[in-house]
């Protein structure tokens, strides 16, 4: 066999391979979504959220006693922790690259000061669930797109020591709505070409209602940046 024969089958291998990529993009199999990422939120609106927030900010106790006093506590670490992942997409047969599904958002975040062993700490944690669209804007390409729209619930938890020096809790639960918005790629390193790693940022924005005691109907605006990964299969 001489170079220019191994030439063409090497050409002709390519060929085929790349070919065979084209005809089965991810955005024309049903997808199922599991993943872990990073998640820091930052906190917008809100007078409990926002009030809470300038306490932890000049390094006070969530506590103050009958005098209005507050313990320094030292300064707090910047709010963050993971999030899960959990979506569910099928092709849309009528828009080359869209698909339509379901995505579910799990949040777990906190901050601790520099002092306290542990006493004084603040938790936000949030659950975000609606509809999402994702789409793959080039059919050779594994970028995608994607945005979502739903239900979204919020708990927070102030932890801090009282005049007495007990633990006490203080706890917040709201729910309302959230949007969210995600640019990613696929990568498809296994044989079955259903499945991929995704490598995904994004952001979401969260309004929700919250009660609280002495301010009845509280308005919490919060968003959230995040960085993570997911299989898809």
């Amino acid at each position: 066999m001489n170079h220019l024969q191994i030439c063409a089958l090497i050409t002709m291998a390519l060929f085929s391979a790349k070919s065979a990529g084209a005809q089965n993009p991810l955005s024309q199999n049903t997808q199922v979504e599991v993943g872990v990422g990073f998640i820091s939120p930052n906190f917008r609106k809100g007078v409990e959220l926002m009030r809470s927030y300038e306490l932890r900010k000049s390094g006070l106790s969530y506590f103050a006693d009958k005098n209005g006093s507050r313990a320094a506590v030292g300064k707090y670490s910047s709010s963050k922790g993971y999030n899960l992942t959990i979506g569910f997409y099928k092709p849309v047969k009528q828009v080359k690259g869209l698909m339509l599904g379901a995505l579910v958002r799990n949040a777990q975040t906190g901050a601790t000061p520099e002092t306290g062993d542990y006493a004084e700490a603040y938790f936000f944690n949030f659950i975000t669930a609606g509809i999402a669209a994702k789409y793959y804007p080039f059919e050779r390409n594994n970028l995608f797109v994607k945005v979502d729209f739903g239900l979204a619930a919020v708990l927070t938890k102030n932890r801090y020591l009282n005049e007495t020096a007990q633990q006490n809790f203080f706890h917040q639960f709201g729910i309302g709505n959230a949007f969210g918005f995600e640019l990613g790629y696929a990568l498809r390193p296994f044989k079955p070409k259903n499945k991929a790693i995704e490598l995904k940022a994004g952001y979401q924005l969260a309004n929700t209602r919250v009660e609280v005691n002495g301010i009845g109907d509280d308005q919490w605006q919060f968003g959230a940046l995040y960085l993570g990964t997911s299989f898809n299969f």
